[in-house]
């Protein structure tokens, strides 16, 4: 059953709770701007301020978040504004990590020069999110010029595909862009070493989620400019292969890319997702799912939710100006999305107080005769500055729907 909208929408998925056999078997990969605290040698962490990918507090509770398709609108011309937005929603948001569909940079046309210039912009606006991000590879990062912009991929990006685990689930992420004994790319495609890996790494997990996460999409709508065309692979044998696998080890979400739009369809037990709205030019009128979007996973248990939120409808405002360390401060957190959002990082900056602790509380504003309404407010964490007279304070708060919710925080 597929479902469209372009409002947000929330989905709730039963996932199986039995778990796969054998032991986890933990590959060298990939593709994070974080490394994973536990494993930290099995990955090579990027460039970006964040490092390191911290266990949940609870392995059966977390939320992650899920997006792609950012390259601009052709070579030479800038990325999307529409990136940065989504990059600093989902730093209130504060998911434990962001698992990105690939086309991160234009890469046609590209010199290795301007490559290594889009991930620079690409690498300075995931910071944003202040989380670690794991991309799988595009078409757009190398497909049409592997011998020059592979090395820069590498270089900049990390390994082409690999896996690892969080709590209680394993992640896996594909190259679906092919490398040739040749050097050349087939787009949609495996390549046999990477096929035997992918059969081996889910075989070893014994997690009770299992995630697989890459650009080409393996099932999705008609092209309206090519109505047979309703995939992102190669061949529908191949694909059928792959799905036939997903469905054989008990996968039960696989996240793409490619096409521009939001998507989603259950087949035999296996739910596919299409998340290639930030920023890449729509491939959809907005009522066949082509809008501006991310994805917000929480994980429960064997069971999952997804919460698909548009850009520009969170917003994070001081009304008394921020980091003028004050007493007592307060922040604004506008949510005008169709469902609440649990935002995890409203950052303050206030005077550090003489005595006590300091203490957080909110409300969501009243509203046409409304009265405001407490809702809980917690602190996440308190860092002195270096002369001790003030303190950066994190709060989490869950920001009702279509309203305001008012954040403050004071001396105990």
């Amino acid at each position: 059953m597929s479902c469209w909208s372009i409002l947000q929408i929330r989905i709730t998925i039963t996932l199986r709770s039995t778990p796969l056999t054998l032991g986890v078997a933990l590959i060298p990969a990939l593709l994070a701007v974080g490394a994973v605290g536990s494993i930290a040698a099995e990955f090579r962490p990027l460039p970006t301020p964040m490092s390191t990918l911290t266990a949940p507090a609870d392995p059966t509770h977390f939320s992650f978040v899920v997006t792609g398709d950012n390259r601009s609108t052709g070579h030479g011309y800038p990325m999307p504004l529409c990136f940065t937005q989504i990059c600093t929603e989902i730093g209130y948001v504060h998911p434990q990590f962001v698992l990105w569909t690939g086309d991160v940079i234009e890469g046609y046309g590209d010199t290795a020069a301007e490559a290594n210039a889009e991930y620079d912009v690409f690498l300075k606006g995931v910071a944003l999110t202040g989380v670690p991000v794991f991309n799988a590879p595009g078409n757009h990062e190398f497909s049409l010029d592997a011998a020059n912009l592979l090395p820069v991929y590498k270089k900049r990006m990390g390994d082409l595909y690999g896996s690892f685990d969080y709590g209680n689930s394993h992640f896996v992420a594909l190259n679906t862009n092919a490398i040739n004994a040749d050097g050349s790319v087939t787009a949609g495609s495996l390549d046999a070493d990477q096929w035997t890996w992918l059969e081996n790494d889910l075989k070893s997990t014994t997690a009770t989620n299992v995630f697989v996460y890459m650009h080409h999409y393996p099932f999705g709508p008609a092209d309206p400019d090519t109505p047979t065309v309703t995939s992102g692979w190669k061949s529908d044998a191949e694909r059928d292969r792959f799905h036939a696998m997903m469905v054989q080890y008990k996968v039960r979400a696989v996240f793409a890319g490619h096409n521009h739009i939001y998507w989603h369809q259950a087949k035999d037990g296996v739910d596919y997702y299409i998340s290639g709205g930030a920023g890449a030019p729509l491939d959809a009128a907005p009522d066949q799912g082509g809008f501006l979007h991310y994805m917000v996973v929480h994980v429960d248990g064997d069971k999952i939710s997804a919460d698909i939120l548009q850009p520009w409808h969170l917003a994070i405002t001081y009304p008394n100006g921020d980091g003028k360390r004050k007493s007592t401060e307060t922040a604004w957190v506008e949510n005008t999305n169709n469902p609440d959002v649990a935002v995890g990082a409203v950052v303050f900056h206030v005077k550090a107080p003489k005595s006590g602790t300091l203490s957080a509380s909110a409300v969501i504003a009243g509203y046409k005769g409304k009265p405001a309404k407490p809702v809980v407010a917690s602190i996440v964490s308190q860092t002195p500055s270096k002369d001790g007279k003030s303190v950066t304070v994190v709060v989490a708060v869950k920001a009702a729907s279509a309203r305001t919710t008012e954040v403050t925080v004071a001396p105990k």
